[in-house]
């Protein structure tokens, strides 16, 4: 049950991340800061995931705190770019 919130959590984030590159143009100067920014934020949101879990919760999801749904991000995150891009591109 935790892990398929962490998944859906990481899911939503890509989404949001998505939006957010394309929205303050962060693919402008070179798609590397885009692409190091969705990291950053996905790092951060880990981290700050790990120090608000109780430790029995943390030990009991072990790398799967920080594995779990990162190709979901990664893919939402691309796939959310490349819509927001062409939708606002058009309009």
């Amino acid at each position: 049950m935790l892990e398929d919130k962490l998944y859906w959590g990481r899911f939503l984030g890509g989404i949001v991340m998505g939006f957010l590159t394309e929205f303050f143009k962060l693919y402008k100067p070179t798609i590397f800061l885009g692409i190091f920014v969705a990291a950053l934020a996905y790092i951060i949101s880990t981290i700050i995931l790990r120090m608000a879990m109780p430790l029995n919760v943390r030990e009991k999801l072990g790398k799967k705190l920080y594995i779990s749904g990162a190709g979901t991000y990664a893919v939402t995150w691309l796939v959310t770019l490349i819509i927001c891009f062409n939708v606002f591109e058009a309009a």
